[in-house]
């Protein structure tokens, strides 16, 4: 019962912030302290301006009320007129009431309190510079304009004031604390339960990823066994065929499935499962090759100037596949009598989305590069078709041996 009445009163934790639930809270307190001002005012029989301020003060509060809980306006201007009203209406309510000897002092500390608590922290000094300061010129103004003060009928009349406005400004204050209090910690049980809450979704979700990576991992590294089980049966079947060219076909198969096993390979070795360290990739890849054919690191040198060296599986087969063809033809046709046969392989960034491959060699190049353009063989059409698949474009020069340059578009 008291829930429902407060989440009334306060409004709900969805529709308003903690600070809009407090302030929603302590209008409707303080018009309910105007309220009863205004009857215990006219009971002691005080001035009738500190009635009728009261009931001034009753229809403020209610307005403010009404626009914050109801309207939903609350910023900090909400408060600052409700500090304004308030100014005015004490102070001229401090010199009807007996100035110094009266309670408006009290009213003043009690509501400076009481703001302090639903203000914001960087109003908190501005808020606490204007009441306090207003309580001081009260003084001052009461000091040198004595006339302005309307006493106490009695001696009486002033206790009664003051037990009567300590006992409701206690109890108010009291209440509006106890409020706050319930209010905040409502308001940290639920922050914790959400902490909570995403704790557990966090720890579930980190356990489903170390499934999940574990089984890619896994997944990697099956591939690569079943390539390379793939790629020794391609070997055991080419040493048993006589024919040369058949021999040579599936031994440059064996080496494009190699070539794809060893990015499963890394894979499965690194962090990250979707994506390969392309300078490693490729620095394995053409010594790999070079030793199959006799040579050595010497022979070979890859250069990458990426921004980020990860490159994705999906761009990294293809281009593994094509440096594999075209470093493997290299290797066969190109250095027949060259003496220092070199190779080299660069990767750089144009742009964010344009790299350049470059595949050279220094070997005996071709009559014309029409002649590649129009070759028929499996392996160049093959990487023309690799080509596409990275919305790539192949040029190729003689200088005097062949340059391969491919822009691709990532």
């Amino acid at each position: 019962m008291l829930k429902r009445v407060y989440h009334y009163i306060a409004g709900d934790n969805t529709t308003y912030r903690f600070e809009h639930r407090v302030f929603n809270l302590t209008s409707f307190v303080i018009t309910l302290f105007c309220l009863q001002g205004t009857l215990i005012n006219y009971l002691l029989g005080l001035h009738w301006a500190t009635v009728w301020l009261a009931i001034i003060g009753t229809v403020i509060s209610a307005t403010l009320f009404y626009l914050s809980r109801v309207r939903k306006w609350f910023t900090p201007a909400t408060i600052f007129i409700y500090i304004t009203g308030t100014i005015l209406l004490l102070g001229f309510m401090h010199f009807y009431n007996g100035a110094s000897y009266g309670t408006i002092i009290y009213l003043i500390i009690m509501l400076l309190n009481i703001f302090l608590l639903i203000a914001q922290r960087r109003h908190q000094l501005l808020i606490y510079s204007l009441l306090a300061g207003t309580a001081l010129l009260l003084i001052v103004v009461e000091y040198f304009f004595p006339q302005l003060v309307v006493p106490y009928a009695s001696v009486d009349q002033r206790l009664t004031d003051h037990v009567t406005v300590l006992v409701y400004s206690l109890f108010f204050t009291m209440l509006i604390i106890v409020l706050f209090r319930r209010s905040y910690d409502r308001e940290q049980k639920m922050v914790l339960d959400q902490k909570r809450e995403l704790e557990e979704a966090y720890r579930l979700t980190t356990e489903k990823n170390e499934y999940i990576e574990s089984l890619v991992r896994e997944l990697h590294h099956r591939v690569k066994n079943n390539l390379q089980i793939v790629s020794s049966l391609l070997s055991l079947q080419s040493n048993r065929l006589e024919d040369d060219k058949a021999r040579m076909a599936l031994e440059e198969g064996r080496t494009r499935v190699d070539a794809m096993a060893m990015i499963h390979q890394q894979l499965y070795m690194e962090n990250d499962l979707a994506a390969v360290n392309i300078e490693d990739y490729l620095g394995t890849l053409t010594l790999s090759l070079a030793g199959s054919f006799g040579y050595n690191s010497g022979n070979i040198r890859t250069a990458v100037q990426l921004k980020n060296r990860s490159v994705d599986i999906d761009m990294a087969i293809p281009i593994g596949l094509i440096v594999n063809e075209l470093v493997t033809n290299s290797f066969k046709h190109a250095f027949h009598g060259v003496a220092d046969p070199k190779i080299i392989i660069s990767l750089q960034q144009q742009s964010d989305d344009r790299l350049i491959l470059t595949i050279a060699d220094n070997g005996n190049g071709l009559k014309s590069s029409e002649a590649l353009n129009k070759a028929t063989s499996f392996g160049i059409k093959l990487v023309n078709m690799l080509v596409d698949q990275l919305n790539g474009v192949m040029t190729i020069r003689e200088n005097p041996g062949i340059t391969f340059t491919i822009e691709i578009r990532a």
